[in-house]
C-alpha cells in the first residue's frame, strides 16, 4: 500500500515555485480532469435542480498578484482556486461558485458539498505525491513511454487517464504517480515480451464508457466557450452561425455527417465509431480555441482547452478555415464597440 504524505500549504507552494508555468498548468489540468471524472462517476447533483457544467482551476491561486493568469471569483466576489459552474435545470440560470458556497447559493445539501470536498482532498493528495517525486529528482520516464507509443501499446488504452496523463506530463517532464508508473512499466514489459492482448467484451464496454466520459468533458468545455460568446453580446444568429461553422470544421474531410450530440448515444455505437466521435469533438474544441486565442478574451478557458488537446495528442496548429476567420471578425466587432 502506498504511503500517503500530505503537504502543508507552504510546502506545496515551495515546490510549485520550482516548476515552470507549463508544468504548473499540466498539474492543474490533471486536477481538473480528475475532479470532472468524479462528478460524472458519482452523480453528486442528481437529486438537485442543478447540473454540473464545468470546472475552472486557477493554477496560480497562491500567487495573488505576481502570476501570468487571470483570477477566478465566486458569485459572491470571493477569489477562488476551484470555480464550479452549475446550471439550473428549471430556469437555465448559471452560477459560478466555490465549494463552500454550494449550500448558500444553490441550496445543495451540506452532505453533498462534503463529498465533493473529500474528492478534492483525495486528488490533492495524489498531486502532492507527484510534487514530492519531482522534489526528489524524479522526472518523466521518456524512454519507456516512447517505446510503448512506437509499439502501439496505447492502441486500446487511449481512453484511459494513464494515456492522457502521460501525454501531458511527457511534454513538461513531470514524474508520474507511482501507480501510473507501475501501469506504464507493465505495458512496457508486456510489449518487450511480445505479449498481445485481445480485448474482452467487458474491456471494450469500459473503453467505450471512458471515451464517452472524455467526450462529455470536451462538450462541457465547448459549452463554456458558447456561454462566453452569449455573455459578450453576440446575437442568436451570430451564435448559430458560429456553432454551425464549428460543426463543419469538425467534420472536414470526413465521409459522413454523423455527429453525436448526447453522451448517452455512445452505448449504441461501436468502439471504432466512438473513437471517431471523440476525434470529431476534439476538432470542434480546437475551432473554439482558435477563434478565442487571438483576442485573449477567455485566457483560462483557452489554457484548459489547450491542455485537453495536448492530453489527447491532438495538433493545435492554426487553420485558415473561413468559419474561424468569420467568428474572429464577429468577436472583434463586439469587443471594439
Amino acid at each position: 500500500m502506498d504511503k500517503i504524505i500530505a503537504l502543508t500549504r507552504q510546502q506545496r507552494e515551495d515546490i510549485l515555485q520550482q516548476l515552470r508555468p507549463d508544468q504548473v498548468q499540466a498539474l492543474s489540468e490533471f486536477t481538473r480532469y480528475a475532479m470532472l471524472s468524479r462528478f460524472h462517476t458519482h452523480h453528486y447533483l442528481k437529486q438537485t435542480d442543478w447540473e454540473f457544467q464545468g470546472m475552472v482551476i486557477d493554477p496560480w491561486y497562491q500567487r495573488q498578484h505576481d502570476h501570468p493568469g487571470d483570477n477566478l471569483y465566486c458569485d459572491c466576489g470571493r477569489r477562488l482556486k476551484n470555480q464550479f459552474i452549475l446550471r439550473s435545470r428549471t430556469t437555465g440560470q448559471q452560477l459560478f461558485l466555490g465549494i463552500s458556497h454550494f449550500q448558500q447559493h444553490a441550496s445543495i445539501p451540506h452532505k453533498v458539498a462534503r463529498e465533493i470536498q473529500a474528492g478534492i482532498n483525495e486528488i490533492n493528495l495524489y498531486m502532492d505525491s507527484i510534487l514530492l517525486a519531482y522534489q526528489a529528482g524524479r522526472r518523466f520516464p521518456q524512454e519507456i513511454f516512447q517505446f510503448v507509443v512506437v509499439q502501439q501499446g496505447f492502441k486500446n488504452h487511449e481512453g484511459t487517464i494513464l494515456y492522457q496523463r502521460c501525454n501531458l506530463f511527457s511534454r513538461v517532464d513531470l514524474p508520474l504517480h507511482q501507480r501510473d508508473y507501475q501501469d506504464l512499466q507493465t505495458l512496457y514489459h508486456q510489449l518487450k515480451q511480445g505479449v498481445t492482448h485481445r480485448l474482452t467484451k467487458e474491456e471494450i464496454k469500459q473503453l467505450r464508457d471512458d471515451i464517452a466520459t472524455d467526450w462529455r468533458q470536451v462538450d462541457q468545455q465547448i459549452t463554456m466557450f458558447n456561454y462566453l460568446l452569449r455573455q459578450h453580446g453576440l446575437t442568436v444568429q451570430d451564435l448559430h452561425r458560429i456553432k454551425s461553422n464549428s460543426i463543419n470544421y469538425a467534420l472536414q474531410r470526413r465521409k459522413t455527417r454523423f455527429m453525436i450530440h448526447d453522451y448517452k448515444q455512445f452505448k449504441d455505437v461501436t468502439l471504432t465509431k466512438a473513437r471517431s466521435q471523440l476525434a470529431i469533438k476534439l476538432r470542434q474544441l480546437s475551432f473554439y480555441l482558435q477563434i478565442f486565442q487571438p483576442n485573449e478574451l477567455a485566457k483560462v478557458q483557452c489554457e484548459q482547452a489547450q491542455q485537453i488537446l495536448i492530453a489527447h495528442k491532438v495538433s493545435t496548429h492554426k487553420s485558415h478555415f473561413y468559419g474561424i476567420k468569420e467568428a474572429q471578425v464577429l468577436l472583434k466587432i463586439k469587443y471594439t464597440i
